[in-house]
């Protein structure tokens, strides 16, 4: 994976951070999430917090699973917004993975192929895998996430 990080660095701190708040983390979940569960490898950016936020733990996974079932008929949809992803989103554009396209962001040829890399290790990402694998490229249309934003704002 360095080969595709060249020009970022981190200054060691004496408390770890969580694996949720490192930078390289969140933007594996975002090319997962570009990747797997949006046409055209393409995702505006509430889309990649929604799914950002559905992948954080089983919980979240159940819930959005639940909500799909039901179509998002249900009254209460609400979901965190992460300055982690805005983050993760702005390193990765540095670097080539992704670029930004008419409002939306676009996984680059390097970013598809930081992605074959992370999809042939079984170990890595494992829970998130399977659950953008199961939603798919249409299971989450921007449409609906556009609908169940406007709950809210």
């Amino acid at each position: 994976m360095k080969s595709f990080i060249k020009n970022l660095t981190f200054t060691k701190r004496q408390i770890p951070i969580p694996a949720d708040y490192r930078p390289l983390f969140k933007i594996g979940h975002v090319i997962l999430i570009l990747a797997m569960a949006s046409r055209s490898n393409k995702a505006s950016l509430m889309k990649l917090h929604f799914l950002c936020w559905s992948i954080k733990s089983e919980q979240n996974i159940s819930q959005v699973t639940t909500w799909m079932r039901n179509n998002f008929r249900s009254d209460y949809h609400i979901w965190g917004v992460e300055p982690t992803v805005n983050r993760a989103v702005t390193y990765a554009i540095a670097e080539g993975l992704l670029a930004l396209n008419d409002g939306d962001y676009l996984l680059t040829d390097q970013g598809m192929n930081l992605y074959k890399l992370m999809k042939k290790d079984k170990e890595l990402f494992q829970v998130e895998k399977s659950f953008l694998e199961s939603i798919g490229k249409n299971g989450i249309s921007e449409g609906t996430i556009k609908e169940l934003s406007k709950k809210f704002i």
